[in-house]
């Protein structure tokens, strides 16, 4: 019978608190028992800086007003105005500790994309 072994990177492994975990394990184990053969401990930011540098993320914002954000495979998309709204909520804005200002560049940045959206739209061919 053949020994067959499998990689494994388990987050917080043995971590006091495991809602913040300091550190990864990673290792070998045995498939069968699951017995761990080897192991070494990873800190956080080593490990998800290494996952990261190797992921590629893409968002797009798609000409119906979809924002889409893909990365490994997996995607997630949502209408912007709905992003929007959601930003502006009483609590995001309180627990962002939003000012003023930050909304007034938000408007800013909001009209000047309603331009561009303004100039694609007199530059589209008219339909027949």
């Amino acid at each position: 019978m053949a020994i067959v072994v499998e990689a494994f990177l388990d987050l917080g492994r043995g971590d006091e608190n495991p809602l913040s975990p300091s550190s990864y394990s990673a290792g070998y184990r045995l498939v069968e028992t699951g017995e761990v053969i080897c192991t070494v401990e990873l800190s956080v930011p080593i490990v998800e800086a290494a996952i990261l540098k190797r992921s590629k993320v893409s968002i797009i914002v798609t000409p119906g007003g979809c924002v889409e954000v893909s990365s490994g495979g997996s995607a997630a998309h949502e209408q912007i105005d709905d992003l929007v709204a959601r930003a502006v909520t009483q609590a995001n804005l309180h627990m962002e500790e939003a000012t003023t200002s930050d909304l007034e560049s938000l408007l800013h940045r909001l009209e000047r994309s309603i331009g561009l959206v303004k100039e694609a739209i007199a530059r589209a061919p008219v339909a027949l």
